[in-house]
């Protein structure tokens, strides 16, 4: 297989002997050996916890070659088998091949004593090599079924490349269109900003764009280059994109749950994204940190996290993964060597529950039993997932990926978040709306975009309408109910309607999700539209507020 990625490995040129192997091993060993020699003198050097350290370091290290090592080796047996079966492949006309020329040349001379006298039987052609096809892993293909679609799903569409291998540690982020605001640079600023001049040469921070337009993932990639020119000159950053035959037909997956479509497509989408990323990183570094694209980290993270690692891995040698921040999966820090039983965790569970979800899984699958209660399970869990004693990294974003989720989470080192977004929106004739407004938050000046509408409780068939001067072809329509102060003062059981010219029919087009938001395109041909209006279908718990309005028409904001 001539992939540019692969999940089950990414070779990168790795090259490895039983020689280097076993020197790494030696290495240790004197180490070790040197540990103990201090310890049973009873003279406890200042660098004896360093050198603990080191070679806690050394094992993770070595436990990452040897992955790579075993990935080798797997291509190795897959070529030896393709050469076994031609070997042993004959066509009707040619004599079988002896059994002694035929098997592979590992059989013991006592085995072809007895495979001779068993001659002609079912049992001595199971060791022939046309009887023996290579037993494919389910990794990938089985698991991933749609991959098989298209030759190249798997090569990147897009690869920003450095020339960085075998670093301490691969900081992954993979980043999307957002639906406002984009906080990505603000993202790499810091985590740049961060890192000593030593951790900045033996890091290594891939950017995954997770869009299959390549025009944004160029423009995306050249901002970065542009705002950090040195870190790519250098290697610091990649940026990769995957094919869009990477990703299946969102529209076939089942809801699970009780989650709407909308979130079962985008947790998916996110869980594709997460295990390509660990798939391409595993085996550019010994360790493998997970982030967002959306955090600001603290000065000297990258020194805090290593130190934590050594120490903990001297404490806790079997831990899993270890957190440096409990939010989602932000701050998570992976042993590289381990990536792979996870990533294949999530392949067989990646339509099931979103990424934070499939960690706490996985954690119970690999310490809890039936007989366990949750208190015990929870403590064993504990014990393979340590945390550090505070958060490295904060989340900021507001906007999440997951378009028109707000998350409210502010900083005060980016400004105020904006409660209302304005448009230039399409002439009317009139407006109006049963819907109580409080205050200067009226729809009028909601429409012009001077600030939010506010209405108080919405009940069952109020509207709000818009009608327009003149008949107009609607091309888009974007109503955000909600602010970033009032997360839940949104329409909640509504539907967008519009009512063709020379009609009055209206015609449901679009809803309300559990965002409080709707949007939705309108084909050309079914307008000219009078009017557009949304009806509430339930009374609300809620009052309500329109913080974005914004009708788009093919001819810009004029009728025909």
């Amino acid at each position: 297989m001539t992939h540019g990625y692969s999940f089950s490995r990414s070779l990168g040129g790795f090259t490895s002997t039983p020689r280097k192997r076993f020197t790494a091993f030696a290495a240790i060993l004197a180490a070790i050996f040197l540990a103990v020699m201090f310890s049973s003198s009873g003279t406890f050097m200042p660098r004896e916890d360093k050198m603990e350290q080191d070679i806690a370091e050394m094992q993770i290290h070595l436990q990452f070659l040897d992955s790579l090592y075993r990935a080798r080796q797997e291509d190795l047996i897959a070529l030896q088998n393709k050469v076994l079966a031609s070997r042993g492949n004959y066509t009707p006309h040619q004599q079988p091949q002896p059994y002694h020329e035929a098997v592979a040349p590992t059989l013991t001379p006592e085995l072809m004593t007895a495979l001779k006298n068993f001659t002609g039987t079912r049992a001595a052609q199971g060791v022939q090599p046309k009887n023996l096809q290579l037993l494919r892993t389910p990794f990938v293909f089985q698991l991933l079924p749609h991959l098989m679609n298209d030759p190249n799903s798997l090569r990147p569409s897009y690869h920003m490349k450095s020339d960085r291998a075998f670093v301490d540690v691969v900081v992954g982020i993979p980043t999307v269109r957002r639906d406002k605001e984009s906080y990505l640079l603000i993202t790499l600023t810091h985590l740049i900003n961060g890192l000593t001049a030593d951790d900045a040469n033996s890091t290594l921070i891939v950017v995954f764009v997770g869009e299959t337009d390549l025009e944004y993932v160029l423009n995306t990639a050249k901002q970065i280059e542009t705002t950090f020119p040195k870190q790519v000159e250098n290697g610091l950053i990649e940026v990769l994109a995957p094919s869009q035959f990477y990703y299946p037909d969102f529209n076939t997956i089942e809801k699970s749950l009780g989650d709407s479509m909308k979130r079962v497509k985008w947790r998916t989408k996110q869980n594709l994204d997460a295990i390509y990323l660990m798939s391409y990183a595993q085996t550019k570094g010994t360790f493998y940190l997970m982030l967002e694209d959306d955090v600001i980290a603290k000065n000297n993270y990258m020194q805090e996290i290593k130190q934590f690692t050594a120490v903990t891995t001297i404490s806790t040698p079997n831990w899993f993964f270890l957190e440096f921040c409990q939010v989602g999966g932000i701050g998570k820090l992976f042993r590289s060597s381990d990536l792979i039983h996870f990533i294949t965790y999530v392949q067989l569970f990646y339509k099931n529950m979103p990424i934070d979800w499939l960690l706490e899984s996985y954690l119970a699958d690999r310490v809890c039993t039936i007989d366990k209660t949750s208190k015990v399970c929870g403590k064993s869990k504990t014990q393979i997932r340590p945390k550090y004693k505070t958060s490295l990294f904060q989340h900021i974003g507001l906007y999440s990926s997951l378009k028109g989720k707000i998350q409210k989470v502010k900083d005060s080192q980016f400004g105020a978040v904006p409660t209302f977004y304005p448009h230039v929106n399409p002439l009317l004739e009139f407006m109006r709306t049963d819907i109580q407004e409080q205050g200067e938050h009226t729809l009028k000046k909601a429409y012009e975009g001077e600030t939010f509408f506010w209405g108080i409780k919405p009940k069952k068939n109020d509207l709000v309408e818009f009608w327009f001067d003149k008949p107009i072809f609607i091309k888009s329509f974007n109503f955000r109910s909600g602010n970033v102060d009032h997360t839940s003062d949104k329409f909640y059981d509504t539907v967008v309607e519009v009512v063709p010219a020379g009609t009055n029919n209206f015609t449901v087009v679009g809803s309300f999700d559990e965002f409080g938001l709707a949007d939705g395109e309108i084909s050309k041909e079914a307008g000219p539209f009078a009017a557009l209006r949304l009806r509430v279908k339930s009374d609300s718990f809620y009052w309500v507020i329109l913080s974005e309005i914004e009708i788009k028409t093919y001819d810009g904001n004029s009728s025909k």
